[in-house]
Order: C-alpha cells, then structure tokens, then sequence
C-alpha cells in the first residue's frame, strides 16, 4: 500500500510541478549564484512553491442531473466532454464523443424523455447520468502517468482498464439506439397497419367518380400520361 502511495505522490502533478522549480533552483547552484545552506533553502523553497502552485488531480468536476428533459442531458453530456478535452488522451475522448452520440441519437428532438418503461431507456439515462461519469471521476483522480504506465489489475494499466469500460458503454449504447429505433419502427407501422384496417371501408375512401354515357369512347386531345 505505501509502495502504491509512494508511486501516486511521485507521479502527481503537484509533486512534478516542484521537482521543476527545484531544478531551477540547483541551476542558481551550479552556476554558483547560490551557493551553500542559502542555496539549498532555495531549492527547497521553488520546490515548495512549485508544488503548491500546481491544481491536484481532480474529477470531472461536474454531476449530471436527471430533470426528464432530453435537452437538459444533451447539453450535460456536452459540458462533460468539454471538461474533458485536454486532460485525457485521445482513444478515451473519441471512445466518450461515441457514447455521447449514441445517446444523443435516442433523445426525442422535441425535448421531451422517452418511454421511462423502456428497458433500453433506463440503460442510457443511468449510463448518461452515473456509469460513464463515476468512471472518468475515478480515472482522472489519478496521476496520468501513473493511469497510463504502472499496472493495476491484471497486467493492466488505469488507462486500459478505463478503455474496456468504455468500449463496452459504447458498445451496449449502439445496441440500444438500435433496439430503440427498431421499437420505434414497430410502432410507425403498427399503427399504419391500424389505420388501414380501420379506414379500408370507410366513407374517407374517394369514391370512383361516374363518367357521363356521352362521354365514353371520346378520345383525349391531351398529352398522355407513361
């Protein structure tokens, strides 16, 4: 466990920042415009000063919340993006702009929620709202170079453990777009096979209009129709 403390508080960015101003103050020393106790207080104190400049790693910094418009978890699932941009690498910001999409692609464009009794529903709305925020929290808590290089579980890194999370996200969201979108095929034509068993004798059929006696068998001067 020490060991693993050890590895994250070297890896952070806090403690990187300070080992930077430190270099700079053993600079001042090799080049002898420090030397002595003073110059090693001033390593000491660029390091503290690095170190205290630098933002700790954080979370997303952000919940999204489910108010039951659409709307409101396109424009949630945009600030997450956002927040994200420049601090992951690229394979997890694409693998997460996939997610989004496919969330985005089951949103009715009308603002409103779709079917809450909708299995494939409640899959999206809980990954929108807590499987993919939890684990991009989770990830980013940690020292980058430690997610991307130091093994976890299994032989594998933060980063690769992050990627099979988000590969099957992407994976389960494209299936349900896709079990939705088939729902909501059934239903068009479901209800068109309705229509027309309904209205197939009704009084809304155009009725046959009557040709006069007089006028059968007279040619049409007309261009004809192919």
């Amino acid at each position: 466990m020490w060991r693993k403390r050890l590895e994250l508080f070297l890896t952070s960015r806090r403690n990187i920042a300070g080992c930077v101003g430190g270099i700079g103050g053993i600079g001042l020393l090799a080049f002898g415009i420090t030397s002595g106790g003073v110059g090693l207080g001033i390593v000491a104190g660029l390091y503290v000063i690095g170190y205290l400049a630098a933002r700790p790693e954080k979370g997303i910094g952000l919940s999204l919340v489910d108010t039951g418009d659409s709307a409101d978890m396109k424009r949630g699932l945009e600030r997450l993006l956002a927040s994200i941009r420049f601090r992951v690498t690229d394979d997890v910001y694409q693998r997460v702009g996939s997610i989004a999409y496919s969330i985005v692609q089951t949103l009715p464009n009308d603002g409103r929620a779709n079917d809450p009794t909708d299995p494939n529903v409640n899959l999206i709305r809980q990954t929108a709202l807590n499987y993919l925020p939890q684990a991009l929290d989770a990830y980013l808590s940690i020292p980058r170079i430690y997610a991307e290089r130091r093994a976890v579980s299994g032989g594998k890194t933060a980063h690769e453990i992050l990627m099979d999370q988000l590969d099957l996200m992407d994976q389960k969201m494209k299936e349900a777009a896709d079990d939705i979108a088939a729902n909501d095929t059934e239903r068009l034509l479901t209800n068109a096979r309705f229509l027309q068993e309904r209205f197939a004798n009704s009084s809304l059929e155009p009725a046959t209009a009557s040709v006069p006696a007089n006028q059968m068998g007279q040619s049409h001067d007309g261009p004809g129709i192919l």
